[in-house]
């Protein structure tokens, strides 16, 4: 493995487009000579400080990740703010696969777990995050369609055409 690695890390069910965002992300990451490892299941095991469910990501085992179910997808993202020994958990897991970079993929809470674990590690873990979220948790500026505002515009066009 080498010096420093990008973990990948969904929050959440599946939605449309985190496989194309692990898939450029991978691609992006290997080419500039980092490990790249994809954390199944949120953060799970990274809690309970068990790395036996990452693996790492390579650009010829995602050349088809696009037809498959999400790659590093599970069960909601459990890391919060008021469970500081769980943030330092990932945090050591972390820090334990040679992780520097972090890459959320998911809601409010994907995100807020991601910026405990980083103000655990004080500076030593770069963090972003790709919001995923239907629920309309994630403040966006004024004026950025969501899916309520497209679902409301959808209804309102099928009433319309079926009064």
């Amino acid at each position: 493995m080498s010096a420093e690695a990008l973990a990948i890390l969904v929050g959440g069910g599946p939605a449309p487009g985190i496989n194309a965002v692990i898939a450029a992300a991978t691609i992006e990451a290997r080419n500039r000579g980092l490990t790249v490892l994809g954390c199944h299941d949120g953060y799970q095991w990274l809690m309970k400080k068990d790395t036996s469910h990452v693996e790492e990501l390579e650009i010829a085992s995602l050349s088809r990740i696009h037809f498959e179910a999400a790659r590093c997808s599970g069960p909601r993202a459990r890391t919060r703010r008021a469970r500081p020994r769980r943030s330092q958990n990932v945090a050591d897991s972390l820090q334990d696969l040679g992780a520097a970079y972090l890459l959320t993929i998911g809601g409010d809470d994907t995100a807020s777990g991601a910026a405990a674990v980083a103000r655990v590690l004080g500076g030593k873990l770069a963090v972003a995050h790709v919001p995923k979220t239907i629920d309309n948790d994630l403040p966006l500026p004024p004026g950025v369609p969501t899916f309520a505002s497209r679902r409301r515009s959808t209804w309102a066009r099928t009433s319309c055409a079926t009064s």
